[in-house]
């Protein structure tokens, strides 16, 4: 109660004194919050209001509500479209221009990369031959039978030198399973066989 009647002489003197209605309102919200709070003020009605100077209602500005913010549109502006560059080989020496390719790509043809690539060295056999690869030379090169596909790749990374491998596979996989030399599955697999002894 002291304190009701402290917040109560506050507000009265800040009436006096002609205080900021930001002060007054301070002081109102916490003499209600101490009114509140005592078990003297607990059965009164709940419709309390506190009249402030200038003619408005404390209620009023409480429960007023708060304006509602508009969404501001922001316009990024739209970049210019760029043109592709073209790379060109600037030669050391004086070239003919003619001879001198306009783009990057047009120095190393597809076929050229993939002969290079093609010829990277093998250490395994069985780990250079990708998943694809695998069910593909099983099922065209040694009829379904995934054992006989396992066990010439075993025999075959068994061998000191290609031309060892190479006689065997001809006398024993290319007889037996009747391989046919311009057929690209049997070519893709004599590639990777020459990789494994490049």
């Amino acid at each position: 109660m002291e304190r009701v009647a402290a917040l109560v002489e506050k507000l009265t003197t800040q009436l006096a004194e002609k205080a900021d209605k930001s002060q007054l309102k301070q002081t109102a919200v916490q003499l209600l919050a101490a009114l509140s709070e005592t078990d003297q003020f607990n059965n009164l009605p709940n419709n309390v209001s506190v009249m402030i100077p200038g003619g408005e209602d404390l209620a009023e500005v409480i429960e007023s509500p708060i304006p509602e913010i508009q969404p501001v549109e922001v316009r990024i502006p739209s970049l210019p479209k760029l043109e592709p560059v073209k790379a060109s080989v600037v030669p050391l020496v004086p070239v003919e221009p003619a001879s001198i390719p306009m783009e990057i790509n047009a120095t190393i043809s597809n076929t050229e990369l993939q002969e290079k690539l093609a010829l990277d060295p093998i250490k395994d056999l069985k780990a250079g031959i990708g998943t694809n690869d695998k069910f593909q030379f099983i099922a065209s090169l040694f009829g379904g039978d995934e054992k006989a596909f396992d066990q010439a790749i075993k025999t075959i990374n068994g061998f000191k030198i290609y031309a060892e491998a190479q006689f065997w596979i001809k006398s024993n996989l290319r007889e037996q399973n009747k391989w046919e030399e311009t057929d690209d599955v049997v070519k893709a697999f004599d590639l990777l066989v020459k990789r494994r002894f490049a």
